[in-house]
């Protein structure tokens, strides 16, 4: 879908303290330089390096204590010849100071010190600018903000950040038979509707905001005006069941007649999650999922959050995790496969145990990891061999592992 536009979030401010997990709209600068003065790594002495370089403890060099730089304040007074001064960890240096000895290498004595290895004084000094310049970019556009990020911003005087404005994702779950979590018994034919929690739970970790509206019933109209208002309220629409090709599955048919370009792809050669189709009505893509659970979070890992992504102007960085298969995967080598991977820790590194079953076992979501891609032609991967397991969304990143 890459020739097709879709429409980028605005842009919105946010505090630093609000933009962990959200997505830079624009590069960020570093507003001053840190550290901001030139400062000592270490508790130690402030000196004229080139007075202490002969320095040994056999060979001492007596300078006299002129006094002390305190954190957090500039230094009172410059270093003169044969003079020290103490100073503190991160303490600002003094104008005429070219070097730091460390405590350990002095010895006191009344108002002098002795400096007992000088050697190395001059390249103790952390200059500032050190670690980062003002001007820098420390951040591009489309970077997820971590935790630590926000930390360097901070650091760096930034208070403000722009990030793309979370885009609203309408979610349409179809199903006559379904009904929600509840302490009720199940009439027969009805099952809990799982794809409603389980699909809003993925989208939020992608970083969306979610717009779930009421269950479709499996009826033409029903699907025409669920969209219908999905459309004039969200910037995105996903939409579980009803894409496959049986007599009630109106989904493609309801789609396509909703606005150009239409359907762009109904039906991938892979498995699970056959009858997925994709859509662009204007510039909101419309993202059709099977109404199997694992089908559904399968494809929306897999093709939905590469084109929702887009609305971040954003490709998807998930990085894979490397892990050694515990069983061997043995599949149709027509067509490609995600099979679901539950991850634990081994002596060897992460093992990755396939979870085989069909794509409407829900015990399947609950154990797995990630997915591990068995390509179209490959069909089998044996047990021991090394694999990719590309992790499920999670918010914060959290896992099992």
């Amino acid at each position: 879908m890459d020739r097709y536009p879709i429409r980028v979030a605005q842009a919105e401010s946010v505090a630093l303290a609000l933009a962990e997990g959200r997505i830079l709209a624009e590069d960020v600068a570093a507003a001053e330089d840190v550290p901001p003065f030139d400062r000592s790594p270490l508790d130690g002495f402030a000196v004229i390096a080139s007075e202490v370089a002969s320095a040994t403890a056999q060979s001492p060099v007596k300078l006299a204590i002129a006094g002390e730089v305190l954190m957090g304040k500039a230094p009172s007074q410059a270093l003169r010849p044969g003079q020290a001064l103490r100073v503190p960890t991160g303490g600002a240096l003094p104008d005429g100071a070219t070097g730091i000895v460390m405590l350990e290498d002095t010895r006191e004595s009344g108002s002098y010190v002795e400096i007992l290895d000088g050697s190395d004084a001059a390249a103790q000094i952390v200059a500032r600018g050190s670690d980062v310049k003002r001007g820098q970019i420390l951040l591009g556009r489309a970077t997820a903000i971590s935790p630590a990020a926000v930390g360097m911003l901070a650091g760096a005087g930034i208070a403000h950040v722009s990030v793309y404005a979370k885009p609203v994702v309408s979610l349409l779950v179809s199903g006559d038979e379904l009904v929600p979590p509840g302490d009720f018994a199940l009439a027969p034919g009805e099952i809990r509707d799982i794809n409603s929690h389980c699909l809003s739970a993925a989208l939020q970790a992608m970083g969306f905001e979610v717009r779930l509206h009421p269950r479709v019933a499996d009826a033409r109209e029903a699907l025409a005006r669920g969209l219908v208002d999905a459309l004039a309220t969200s910037d995105a629409v996903v939409i579980s069941g009803g894409s496959s090709v049986g007599d009630r599955d109106y989904t493609p048919e309801v789609v396509g007649e909703a606005g150009e370009p239409g359907v762009i792809v109904h039906g991938v050669r892979a498995k699970p999650g056959r009858p997925t189709l994709l859509a662009l009505i204007g510039e909101k893509p419309v993202i059709g999922l099977p109404g199997n659970p694992v089908s559904a979070l399968v494809m929306l890992e897999t093709l939905g959050k590469p084109v929702l992504l887009r609305m971040f102007d954003k490709h998807d960085s998930t990085l894979p995790v490397r892990a050694r298969l515990a069983e061997p995967i043995a599949r149709d080598p027509k067509v490609e496969r995600r099979v679901p991977v539950s991850l634990t820790q081994a002596a060897d590194g992460l093992l990755a145990t396939p979870l085989f079953g069909t794509s409407a076992q829900m015990h399947i979501l609950g154990m797995a990891d990630a997915l591990v891609a068995v390509a179209q032609g490959e069909g089998r991967i044996e047990s021991g061999a090394w694999v990719d397991a590309m992790p499920f969304s999670r918010s914060g990143g959290i896992s099992r592992v």
